[in-house]
């Protein structure tokens, strides 16, 4: 496996674990709960980060 593969994989975990982390604090703290609005910011930045070496071919 190449490292670039390896990084995005990892990027993929890092979605998973903040999807995981977002779905608690929202069922904890309701869906506008500025915690879980942060969760949503960071999983779109990640979801961008992994198209954009999904698309330079990483």
């Amino acid at each position: 496996m190449k490292a670039t593969s390896a990084a995005r994989l990892e990027k993929i975990e890092q979605l998973e674990t903040l999807r995981n982390k977002m779905i608690q604090a929202a069922n904890a703290l309701g869906i506008h709960h500025p915690m879980v609005l942060n969760y949503s910011r960071k999983i779109d930045e990640t979801h961008n980060k992994i198209m954009e070496m999904q698309q330079k071919g990483n």
